[in-house]
């Protein structure tokens, strides 16, 4: 099967100062990319936000500014590397974003979930425009789970206040260094201690602490990790019957309707290994859940490449000769432990109400019972591919069914 690879995207998460906006520039224009500093859009709302007089501290979440606020914000990229910028409505985002008062109303305004929802969606959707290096604070966790490389910065406090200095003087400013350790400090406490999408590496990232290292050395981490990257990526092959090849949409399509699918794994011995699952497909990432040891939890453990298949819409014909309409996804990616609590919790209650959507009432009962004797894994697709055949009057042979949503009683997993 041909496939359909991921953008390249590369995500750089860290606190207030760790470096990750000059260092992100710096990678964007090595890889040609457009760069996304998405806490300039956090502050960009933040600022309209404030100039309405809206106070997030006191949020009514069905307030009329919000909606306000979310309409007027509508943003673009152009340009890579250092020539990136960021437009509102079409017009590059001015200068004032840059303020400590910015970055202080943009904290306040991110521990709001209507915001942080908003802000989701419209970085999800420049992701999907384009391939592009993305810096933030939770792009490896929750904007880009599936993102192709991911970096986590970190550097003491005392050292993130030096550096914020630096900036400021660089742009004509000036402030006293207590005061800027005093706030980064004050801002590492909100970013890492609210409940949603708290502050923190994603399982999979590469962890650098840069406090004694250069900007040069920190760069050449980062590229190196880019290029490890790109090097044990999968490659594409093209398929056979390409009037049966499914676009991206309709892979998406199978696996977000696919009941049960086979994880196939490689033990490094002679024999293949493969398993049937229940799984669920969310924000671009498979979930399954499993017993805490066990044959395929060794193997993931040595090896975690893996290759998972979903067959739907099964119905054998016989019109003069015998055949099987079908849609088939493939994915092949890399498979990790779940490891953080809120989206270990998330997958359970998503795979609760899949499999038993008539009760649902009792989803978070059960994720409650089975979250310490349960393990969840994540599966982040690299390349989705597909192929279908189709009823005739459906269209030609490659278009996904419309037989909706219905689950074929008795269909092979």
């Amino acid at each position: 099967m041909s496939g359909y690879g991921r953008n390249m995207i590369v995500t750089i998460d860290g606190p207030a100062g760790a470096g990750k906006s000059t260092l992100a520039v710096r990678a964007a224009e090595e890889l040609g990319l457009p760069c996304l500093d998405t806490g300039a859009m956090f502050r960009t709302l933040a600022l309209k936000l404030e100039r309405m007089g809206f106070n997030p501290e006191k949020a009514d979440p069905d307030a009329p500014e919000l909606k306000r606020a979310f309409e007027s914000c509508v943003f673009s990229l152009e340009g890579v590397g250092a020539s990136s910028r960021l437009l509102c409505r079409g017009r590059p985002v001015g200068g004032e974003i840059r303020t400590e008062r910015a970055g202080m109303a943009a904290a306040k305004a991110a521990g709001l979930p209507t915001v942080r929802e908003f802000m989701k969606k419209a970085q999800r959707k420049l992701g999907d425009s384009c391939p592009l290096v993305a810096e933030g604070r939770d792009m490896g966790t929750v904007i880009f789970p599936g993102a192709f490389c991911k970096i986590y910065l970190s550097a003491s406090a005392r050292v993130r206040a030096e550096r914020r200095l630096q900036q400021l003087r660089a742009d004509g400013q000036d402030a006293d260094i207590r005061e800027l350790e005093s706030r980064i400090r004050e801002r590492d406490g909100q970013d890492e201690g609210r409940t949603l999408a708290p502050l923190r590496p994603a399982d999979d990232a590469l962890i650098i602490d840069t406090t004694d290292m250069s900007p040069d050395e920190v760069f050449a981490a980062i590229m190196r990790a880019v290029r490890a990257a790109q090097a044990s990526a999968p490659v594409a092959r093209p398929v056979r019957r390409r009037d049966r090849e499914i676009n991206r949409e309709a892979v998406l399509d199978l696996l977000e309707r696919g009941e049960y699918g086979v994880l196939a794994l490689d033990d490094g011995s002679s024999w293949p290994y493969a398993v049937p699952l229940s799984y669920v497909l969310s924000d671009g990432v498979l979930y399954f859940h499993c017993a805490q040891s066990g044959r395929k939890i060794g193997i993931m453990a040595r090896n975690n490449r893996v290759c998972f298949t979903v067959v739907a819409d099964v119905e054998p014909v016989y019109a003069g000769s015998f055949s099987t309409y079908y849609g088939c996804a493939l994915v092949i990616g890399r498979v990790f432990p779940v490891g953080d609590r809120e989206e270990k919790k998330q997958a359970l209650l998503l795979l609760a109400k899949k499999y038993f959507p008539e009760h649902t009432d009792k989803a978070d009962e059960y994720a409650e019972r089975s979250f310490e004797s349960t393990a969840v894994y994540r599966i982040v697709p690299e390349l989705l591919s597909g192929k279908a055949k189709n009823r005739p009057e459906s269209g030609k042979s490659g278009s996904p069914r419309s037989v909706g949503a219905e689950k074929a009683a008795g269909s092979p997993a």
